[in-house]
């Protein structure tokens, strides 16, 4: 029968692992998840703030306004095509004839529909017999919303989704 004798522990000049250690380890872990966290939010409230429409809520009251104006638009029998081009985007006004529609004065905004920092404001003006033209300068690749009002007596509004490739 061989003896069992107690031999120390041998741990030697190595690196040991203690309580303070751990909690270092852990706290520097939630610092970078935080770290990480606020500069997604950052990124992702400087490229979309929340609110898609201004004043969303007060539009949403005036909705039965909004309803009259799309059906006074029916009636006049007007159509609009557009189109989005290197440096302008061109919109074309027909009556219920398919005649021209001219000396409207059209206004409105080119719409990215994820970074509302590249929207652009629009003023048109006539460059054919019923083909208006606002000037855009520097437009990024991708999809974008065109919502144009004419001023005046005629009810007329154009919304297109245009895409723009180089």
């Amino acid at each position: 029968m061989t003896a069992m004798t107690d031999t120390p522990d041998q741990d030697g000049p190595g690196f040991k692992i203690n309580g303070w250690h751990v909690l270092a380890g852990m706290v520097a872990f939630f610092a970078i998840i935080i770290g990480v966290n606020i500069v997604f939010i950052t990124v992702a409230l400087d490229t979309f703030p929340g609110e898609d429409t201004r004043r969303s809520y007060v539009q949403g009251l005036a909705y039965n306004e909004v309803l009259e104006e799309r059906a006074a638009q029916a009636a006049l029998g007007w159509s609009a095509s557009a189109n989005l081009t290197a440096d302008r985007v061109l919109v074309e006004v027909r009556d219920s004839d398919g005649a021209p529609v001219r000396s409207l004065r059209l206004t409105g905004t080119l719409r990215h529909p994820a970074n509302m920092q590249l929207d652009r404001d629009l003023t048109f003006t006539e460059v054919r017999s019923g083909v208006y033209a606002a000037g855009v300068a520097d437009l990024p690749e991708g999809r974008w919303e065109l919502n144009a009002e004419a001023e005046g007596d005629a009810p007329f509004a154009v919304e297109a989704d245009l895409r723009w490739r180089r």
